[in-house]
């Protein structure tokens, strides 16, 4: 049996590629050749049973795929490593020593991870912690530009939303644009507002609306590259990358419309700091998401940490990352897409309530200790979670997104099963939130666990244990902080299931006093005859239930 690669080799990172078909040609792409296809070919192994090579890859989270004869592109059978981006890539991690780390399920509590045995994450401040994220684009979410976005600050505060994440709202380059509008993250100069949505007095005004309704605000950054007709490619052409002809591009692929920026100058590093610090200082923005992030230098998101806590001591950084080693330095918040997949995969029962806890807690403990994950289950680049999973899964998804560790992410419209917007690029066009799709009882099932987790510790400063039960497609587990319990049950099947507990004192604790009983879903009778570590839930039903030490003392 082979041993799991890719592995440290003499050069670098040596990977491995056995074929059962004729295959003329072997690349690796992945993060660290900015998933360039025809850049790193894979050398023959002189008995001719494979391919191979070896790569100097920098310390950190890479994501890769093999390509083969320059037009299929697959994941490397021999790592059991994929990626939580959604995109189904194969995962490394490079350690400072240039040692390769594998993710596996063998990874746990009692069997710690590298980076979560020798590394603690930076600390980051409580409002952080206790965010419920949502992110939205102008255009697509209100009319009136930032005035309308001010006259819906009673909506986020009703679902109990306090963070908000805007797209970007800069001016949009014009060479090679896609669409009536363009790419939102083409910008054309950092320091522009487009007009269609307001002013700098229009944007001051909905910093002070929300602020003065205790909602924070996170800036979207386009990190890595502009618009390829920036103001700046004139002037400065040392701040972007060029080809092999001398002309400025983008070293990614099929992203013509953009030019890349030149981390080697020194130059364009103080010009984006300086851009990133004016927003900081001049509208008080109260963190920054960094958009992909995990192809830019190490040093660099470090060097903008630095000068950022300067300007404001409590602002925190985003990175659209799964990289361990940004939590050391530079990033308080790494992405996470498990939420999504693991569902699915329950769904369609290629895992269940095990699989479930060890995939989860693989993660947590490859992490540095005290990382804070973003949640998601829906992303930019993704479709919605409403079709992805189907609408009856929509509110068992929203349910464990809401009560696990991390900070939860918030697509715009996702709370009401919005039904028109694809990914991203619908807002290259004319578009709009179909508002008339609005799902009162999911908006309210958010709203409900929304209020609960920004309001209960627990969710936000306490701890996690996985509870197991009878029945494959349930998930159950107790959040707590300082003696006050809940107790979440969440069935991902489509019938009806008995659940088992297998000790009859989580029963007395949670089950048997009816009083306990915070929330559920589901319509059918709760109760399981003369079985009182058992009950009954529905289909897709959420049941949680909250004690307190002084719940206990009156019982």
């Amino acid at each position: 049996m082979l041993d799991e690669f890719p592995t440290k080799g003499s050069e670098g990172v040596r990977f491995i590629y056995y074929s059962d078909t004729p295959v003329d040609r072997v690349a690796v792409a992945g993060t660290f050749n900015n998933w360039n296809g025809d850049r790193h070919y894979m050398n023959r192994m002189e008995d001719g049973t494979g391919w191979e090579i070896e790569l100097p890859i920098p310390k950190g989270r890479h994501l890769y795929k093999f390509v083969l004869n320059d037009t299929k592109w697959i994941v490397d059978p021999l790592n059991p490593s994929i990626s939580e981006d959604g995109q189904n890539n194969s995962s490394i991690t490079v350690t400072e020593n240039g040692d390769v780390l594998i993710r596996t399920n063998e990874i746990s509590s009692s069997s710690l991870g590298y980076m979560y045995e020798n590394f603690t994450a930076l600390p980051s401040p409580e409002w952080l912690k206790r965010s419920v994220i949502y992110e939205l684009h102008l255009r697509a979410f209100t009319e009136g530009g930032f005035r309308g976005l001010a006259d819906k600050i009673g909506y986020f505060k009703d679902m109990g939303i306090n963070t908000l994440w805007l797209m970007p709202f800069n001016e949009v380059g014009q060479e090679r644009r896609i669409g009536q509008y363009g790419d939102p993250y083409a910008v054309q100069d950092f320091y522009s507002i487009d007009p269609e949505f307001g002013t700098k007095e229009d944007l001051l005004y909905f910093m002070r609306t929300a602020h003065s309704n205790g909602i924070r605000v996170i800036l979207d950054w386009v990190l890595n590259r502009t618009s390829v007709d920036h103001i700046l490619t004139g002037s400065h052409p040392e701040y972007f990358t060029h080809n092999e002809q001398g002309e400025i591009c983008y070293d990614v692929p099929h992203r013509e419309y953009f030019a890349g920026l030149e981390f080697s100058s020194r130059g364009m590093r103080e010009y984006v700091i300086e851009a990133m610090k004016y927003w900081i200082t001049e509208f008080d923005f109260d963190g920054i998401r960094l958009d992909d992030s995990d192809i830019t230098p190490y040093d660099f998101l470090t060097e903008i940490k630095q000068a950022l806590q300067v300007v404001k001591t409590d602002l925190i950084l985003i990175s659209q990352s799964y990289d361990e080693y940004h939590h050391l330095e530079s990033c308080d918040l790494t992405y996470n897409g498990n939420p999504r997949i693991l569902i699915r995969q329950m769904m369609d029962r290629t895992i269940i309530q095990a699989d479930f806890i060890a995939i989860y807690d693989s993660y947590k403990y490859s992490f540095p200790k005290h990382s804070l994950r973003m949640n998601w289950l829906e992303d930019k680049e993704q479709t919605r979670i409403s079709e992805y999973l189907g609408t009856d899964y929509t509110g068992a998804a929203a349910s464990i997104l809401l009560t696990l560790e991390g900070v939860p992410l918030i697509m715009m419209g996702q709370e009401f099963n919005e039904n028109t917007m694809a990914t991203w690029t619908s807002l290259f066009d004319e578009y709009r939130l179909n508002w008339k799709s609005f799902n009162t009882s999911l908006f309210e099932h958010y709203k409900f666990l929304i209020h609960l987790r920004t309001n209960q510790p627990a969710f936000w400063a306490g701890t996690l244990e996985f509870i197991r039960n009878s029945e494959e497609l349930v998930l159950s587990y107790i959040r707590q902080h300082n003696g006050i319990k809940f107790l979440i049950i969440v069935n991902l099947s489509a019938e009806s299931v008995l659940v088992q507990f297998d000790t009859d004192s989580l029963a007395e604790e949670f089950i048997t006093n009816p009083s306990n009983l915070l929330y559920r879903t589901g319509r059918s009778s709760l109760h399981a005859g003369n079985a009182p570590s058992a009950l009954w839930a529905d289909s897709y039903e959420t049941i949680i239930y909250k004690v307190d030490d002084y719940t206990n003392e009156g019982s």
